[in-house]
C-alpha cells in the first residue's frame, strides 16, 4: 500500500531537523512555505506536524510559531501507539438502530478516531463520501452501504490496494472484505418461531424493498422456521413493498399505511406478523388499528430492535429481537485495526442476536 501523505511529509521535515537543515532552536518555516515545497493539503501538513510534536522533534509556541526542539525527537512507539483516525459513513442512524453503533464508534474508549458521514442511502454520496474521507487521508473506513447489490468501485479500489475496509451490517457477496452483521437468518428463525410457539399457523413477512442482505437473510429465516415447525408458507403473505422508512426515500409514511391496511384486510387468517425493521412494525400496528385489529389481542407482531424508552410504562413496546449494536461497532473498529496491522487480512464476523419479550404478542 502506497504510503500516506502525511508519513511522507513527517519522514522529509522529520529529516531536514536530523541533517540539521532545521536547526534545534530555530524557527520552522512559514505554513504556507511548507504547503508550497511539500505540494500538500493544510489538513495533511497539520497531521505530520501533530506526529512532530508528539515524537519530540517540534513544539509550537502561540503567537510565536513552530520551533525544532530536539535533532533526535523521542520514542517513536508513542506516535505509533495513537488512537487510528478511521472514516465512516452510515445510511442513516436513529434511536430503533444505529444510534447505539454510533455511540460505540464515537466513545473514547474505542481505540479510534472516528470521522463520520451519512449518505442517506444516496449512491452516488455514499461514492463521493468515502473518497473525500480517503482522500483526507483517514487510514481506515467503515462502511454502511445503501445496497448489497451494488459495491461502490471506491470500496473495491480499496479493496484491491489493501487498504483497511470494514462492512457494517451488510455483506458484499463475493467479495473479499471485512464485515461485522447480526446473524439475521437465525434472528429472522428466532422471531418466526416465537409466533409459532405461541400457536400461530398463519404468519406474514412485512419488510422494506430494500436491496440489503439484511432483509433478504431475515426472510430466509422466517422460512427456515415454518419448514423447521412443518408449516406451510403462503408467499402471498409477504409485504415487500413497503419505501417510506428507507433512508433517502420520499414515499410518504401514509402511503405505506394505506398499502397495509390493504394487505391486512384481505388476509384476516393471519394473525401473526415478522416485521423486519421497528419503523414498519409502528406503521403496520396503525394499519391493523385502522381496520378494526387490536395488537397484541387479535394480531401479534414481532419486530426488529426497539428504541430506548425513559419509562418503559409510558410507552408500547414491541416484542422484539435485539441486536447487539455496541458490540457491531466495537467489532467494526477492531477489523480495521487488524487490516492496519496485517493488511489484507479478512474476517467476516457474525453477531448473535436475541428475542426480547414485549407488549406485541401473546399466548393464543
Amino acid at each position: 500500500m502506497t504510503e500516506a501523505l502525511y508519513q511522507q511529509v513527517y519522514e522529509r521535515v522529520r529529516d531536514d531537523i536530523r541533517s540539521h537543515r532545521f536547526e534545534v532552536g530555530s524557527r520552522l518555516p512559514a505554513e504556507a512555505e511548507l504547503l508550497a515545497e511539500h505540494q500538500v493539503s493544510g489538513i495533511t501538513l497539520k497531521r505530520a506536524l501533530d506526529m512532530l510534536r508528539e515524537d519530540g522533534y517540534i513544539d509550537r509556541r502561540p503567537r510565536r510559531g513552530t520551533f525544532v526542539i530536539s535533532d533526535v525527537g523521542s520514542s517513536e512507539s508513542v506516535r505509533d501507539a495513537r488512537p487510528p483516525l478511521i472514516g465512516g459513513v452510515v445510511t442513516n442512524f436513529d434511536d430503533s438502530f444505529g444510534s447505539h453503533i454510533i455511540g460505540a464508534l464515537m466513545d473514547p474508549d474505542s481505540g479510534a478516531n472516528v470521522v463520520l458521514k451519512r449518505s442517506l442511502g444516496d449512491r452516488d454520496e455514499e461514492e463521493a463520501l468515502i473518497r473525500a474521507l480517503v482522500a483526507s487521508e483517514v487510514e481506515g473506513l467503515i462502511l454502511q452501504p445503501g445496497s448489497s447489490a451494488f459495491v461502490p468501485p471506491a470500496v473495491l479500489e480499496l479493496v484491491m490496494r489493501r487498504f483497511p475496509v470494514a462492512i457494517l451490517d451488510r455483506v458484499f457477496e463475493g467479495v473479499p472484505v471485512s464485515s461485522v452483521v447480526t446473524d439475521n437468518v437465525d434472528a429472522g428463525r428466532l422471531a418466526a418461531q416465537h409466533l409459532i410457539d405461541l400457536g400461530h399457523t398463519h404468519l406474514g413477512l412485512v419488510t422494506s424493498s430494500s436491496t440489503v442482505t439484511t432483509v433478504n437473510d431475515r426472510s430466509t429465516g422466517f422460512l427456515h422456521a415454518h419448514a423447521a415447525a412443518h408449516i406451510p408458507h403462503d408467499v402471498a403473505n409477504e409485504a415487500r413493498d413497503l419505501a417510506s422508512t428507507i433512508p433517502g426515500s420520499d414515499v410518504p409514511v401514509e402511503d405505506d399505511v394505506e398499502r397495509l391496511r390493504a394487505f391486512v384486510r384481505a388476509r384476516p387468517e393471519v394473525t401473526g406478523y415478522v416485521v423486519t425493521e421497528h419503523n414498519l412494525a409502528v406503521i403496520l400496528r396503525s394499519a391493523l388499528e385502522l381496520e378494526g385489529r387490536g395488537v397484541p389481542a387479535d394480531v401479534a407482531i414481532v419486530s426488529f430492535d426497539q428504541p430506548d424508552v425513559f419509562y418503559p410504562a409510558a410507552g408500547f413496546r414491541f416484542t422484539h429481537i435485539a441486536q447487539d449494536q455496541e458490540r457491531m461497532g466495537r467489532e467494526a473498529i477492531r477489523l480495521v485495526r487488524d487490516q492496519l496491522a496485517a493488511p489484507g487480512c479478512v474476517e467476516q464476523l457474525l453477531i448473535p442476536a436475541r428475542l426480547v419479550q414485549g407488549d406485541s404478542t401473546v399466548r393464543r
